[in-house]
């Protein structure tokens, strides 16, 4: 029965102080100011008889962030600078359609291949046998 209760202590232990860990890591990541940011400007419009929101916030260490909209489509904005100093700044739309986020630190897809650009072109402008499609606009 100890030896149950102390596997089971250490079990708990171990975990705790893995957990401590990860909190160490990202306090040395974020740093003293990004962990007492404060709130230095909030403005919040409450919705109004067409169900549309809007906020937005900025803190002290240079989060900004704006959105607006209903229950069925939102828009919004946020940037900040990386620890690298670098600006980041996303915008998005979230609709029935999905998540969609532009940001130019984001990946970008490659150039389509122009070979493929001009397979398009021809699937566009032939039939099915090879020829050429009489209202091609």
């Amino acid at each position: 029965m100890q030896l149950r209760i102390l596997f089971c202590l250490m079990l708990l232990w171990s975990q705790l102080d893995a957990r401590l860990v990860r909190i160490r890591r990202i306090r040395r990541l974020v740093g003293d100011s990004e962990r007492d940011a404060q709130i230095t400007d909030y403005q919040v419009s409450p919705l109004d008889e067409e169900g549309v929101f809007k906020f937005a916030f900025k803190t002290s260490n240079g989060i900004d962030v704006q959105a607006a909209g209903s229950a069925l489509e939102t828009i919004g904005i946020f940037s900040y600078t990386s620890p690298e100093g670098v600006p980041i700044e996303t915008r998005y739309i979230a609709d029935e359609l999905g998540f969609h986020v532009v940001g130019k630190h984001l990946p970008q897809p490659p150039p389509t291949p122009s070979y493929i650009l001009r397979s398009l072109e021809y699937i566009r402008t032939h039939n099915e046998d090879g020829t050429l499609k009489q209202h091609v606009l």
